[in-house]
């Protein structure tokens, strides 16, 4: 559970991830109705007020927007991950939160901090991963064996058509870091593959934050030209990376901002001024749809670009704002955070392999039955291999550091 610098709980941003996951999902549904995955494609010839034009054109969007999402995912993994290790710095006094459920309890305001245990972190990090993404590879080819891919239904549905279960290539998604391009038994695994590269890359990230404390309105202006250029050239490290740059920018920073944030909100006009931040967010994670009937080369790819600091300031809101956190405290909010990463992990095969049971012209019934499923098979997954795998990480990581230390 994500907490803020008094150790505080910050549920909002458990609860965002369960949002982010939804919203996945329901890009996935939406994707088996020919016609969205047409406007999707294109959108040329896409009429106004259509089925398409709602989903992919229309300010309505914002609840379609997976790939949009995922960039949510990026910015909270690089604050999350970072701020844990940066709270436990050695020369701290303060309280060591922890994020994410990394075992430790909170150290008393009154003695000093431990520092980060690196060497007990890269095990724990990596079985939590590889375990549920394992599992999920397994079940992705036990859905497709059940009910073997046509490839019919729409431009989307073709290109799930014809995965790769040969051994080679499971193990190659299994491993997360095997592959090239995008996955074909999971697709979603694409993401976890960055989620991975930044786990390995923590202490870097955990300097940089370090580092960065000042000028860091220039450090975000590098890092937003930084995804810019990827988007541009089409290099991915470019596009991705950034993402959770900002994610430790804000954890570096959090403190600061808490206490600016506290200042604004007491200001005449300061509750105006964050609702216009918070509004500012998803418009510029959708901007791209919202002119992409007007905008040519490079302009539609600077558009896309703007998702970046999109997911940036939606993070930023819902991790410094109040009033947002407190709408976001909810149960069912709270549980779908909870099972967000087994939902985001298991819904996929599901989704278009009820999209095929059904066809095209009953696309929605296919709708009916996997979202509800994905929800229960997220939750197994969830309490049967989620939750082991935490408590195996973090037996791993803690006889890894002992021993090491031992040596």
């Amino acid at each position: 559970m994500s907490r803020d610098d008094s150790g505080r709980r910050m549920g909002g941003l458990d609860a965002l991830r369960g949002v982010a996951a939804v919203i996945v999902l329901v890009h996935h549904v939406s994707m088996t109705a020919p016609s969205i995955s047409a406007a999707y494609s294109s959108s040329a010839g896409v009429a106004v007020f259509s089925t398409g034009w709602w989903v992919t054109l229309s300010p309505l969007k914002i609840l379609f927007a997976g790939p949009e999402f995922v960039l949510v995912f990026f910015v909270l993994s690089g604050f999350v991950l970072v701020l844990t290790p940066l709270r436990r710095w050695p020369w701290t006094r303060r309280p060591a939160p922890d994020l994410a459920a990394e075992t430790r309890p909170v150290a008393d305001a009154a003695t000093p901090t431990p520092g980060y245990n690196w060497l007990a972190y890269y095990p724990r990090r990596i079985i939590r991963l590889a375990i549920p993404v394992i599992v999920s590879v397994g079940l992705a080819a036990a859905w497709i064996l059940a009910v073997p891919r046509t490839g019919a239904g729409g431009a989307w549905m073709a290109k799930q058509g014809s995965p790769d279960l040969g051994i080679g290539n499971l193990l190659r998604e299994a491993s997360i870091l095997g592959f090239t391009g995008r996955p074909d038994v999971n697709p979603p695994l694409w993401s976890l593959a960055w989620e991975m590269w930044f786990s390995l890359l923590l202490p870097i990230g955990v300097i940089f934050a370090l580092a960065t404390r000042r000028w860091t309105l220039a450090w975000v202006a590098l890092l937003l030209a930084t995804s810019t250029a990827g988007y541009l050239l089409a290099i991915e490290p470019l596009m991705y990376l950034p993402a959770f740059g900002l994610g430790a920018l804000l954890a570096a920073n959090h403190g600061a901002l808490l206490a600016r944030s506290t200042r604004l909100a007491r200001r005449r006009g300061g509750t105006l001024a964050w609702a216009a931040i918070a509004v500012l967010g998803p418009v510029l994670l959708i901007t791209f749809w919202l002119l992409r009937p007007a905008l040519t080369e490079p302009w539609n790819t600077v558009a896309l670009a703007l998702r970046v600091p999109g997911a940036v300031l939606i993070v930023a809101t819902v991790a410094l704002w109040p009033p947002v956190q407190r709408m976001l405290n909810g149960r069912l909010l709270a549980w779908l955070g909870t099972i967000s990463f087994s939902l985001y992990l298991v819904h996929f095969p599901i989704v278009v392999t009820f999209g095929q049971l059904f066809g095209p012209e009953r696309w929605w019934w296919g709708a009916l039955f996997s979202v509800p499923l994905s929800l229960l098979l997220a939750q197994l997954m969830y309490r049967w291999v989620e939750l082991p795998a935490q408590t195996l990480a973090g037996r791993a990581g803690a006889k890894f550091s002992a021993r090491a230390s031992a040596a």
